[in-house]
């Protein structure tokens, strides 16, 4: 006996759009791996203390540099820091934008 599971799959198209939706914004990635690195560093405090105290502050300077560099990137920073990323975003690149058409091929 073989169940019919469209319904299923009718009542979590929507959900899986706004998964689909979500992930082909790359900064939610970006932002995710952030977040994830946070985590692991608070799970590893005790272990990186051990080795040297200013090795967490190190890391967790270098996350929030990247999370800098990832709202000058993609211009997705909080209200609060626009003045300071508009300065910033000079002496990074702009963000890559849709690929142009095709080259022409001539015969």
């Amino acid at each position: 006996m073989k169940a019919d599971l469209t319904p299923l799959q009718k009542g979590f198209e929507p959900l899986w759009n706004q998964i689909t939706m979500l992930f082909t914004e790359h900064h939610f990635i970006t932002i995710v791996c952030a977040f994830f690195a946070v985590l692991m560093t608070i799970n590893f405090y005790r272990f990186l203390r051990s080795i040297s105290p200013a090795l967490v502050g190190f890391i967790l300077l270098m996350i929030l540099a990247l999370l800098v560099m990832h709202w000058t990137h993609t211009r997705t920073e909080p209200a609060f820091l626009k003045p300071a990323i508009d300065q910033l975003a000079p002496f990074f690149p702009a963000a890559p934008g849709p690929p142009g058409p095709p080259p022409r091929v001539y015969p």
